[in-house]
């Protein structure tokens, strides 16, 4: 079972309130980003909040490091970091966006926020593309 499918089994059991709630407890436990880290060029472009993402390969497995400075943003960004994250290269690229909507996450999301979604996978995409 995929990181995706096993929040989307997760996730659908609650509902939307409990959903947020659920995303502001990952955040609350999620490892942040060191300040020196929080720069420019690891920053999402089109999210309302700010959020700082990073991508490498350790042990032959792809880890993204991220952070956010708003809570429910943070847990959404560490839900769609983790599925890309710990698995092979190979595996992390054959992501798609289209994966992400098992979650049921962006129908809790305002239209802005919903591109801002979509512009984290990008950027995640983007990341893993050249590993």
């Amino acid at each position: 079972m995929s990181k995706i499918e096993e929040y989307a089994e997760e996730l659908s059991w609650l509902d939307s309130d409990e959903r947020l709630m659920h995303l502001i407890d990952l955040a609350k436990n999620a490892t942040t980003l060191p300040e020196e880290l929080r720069t420019e060029d690891r920053k999402v472009n089109g999210c309302v909040s700010q959020i700082w993402v990073d991508a490498g390969v350790v042990d032959d497995l792809v880890q993204v490091y991220y952070d956010s400075d708003a809570m429910i943003t943070k847990g959404i960004t560490r839900v769609v970091c983790d599925c890309f994250s710990n698995i092979p290269v190979e595996e992390a690229k054959a992501i798609q966006k289209e994966d992400f909507e098992k979650l049921g996450i962006k129908e809790l999301l305002s239209a802005q926020r919903r591109n801002g979604l979509g512009s984290l996978i990008n950027n995640i995409q983007q990341r893993v593309s050249i590993l």
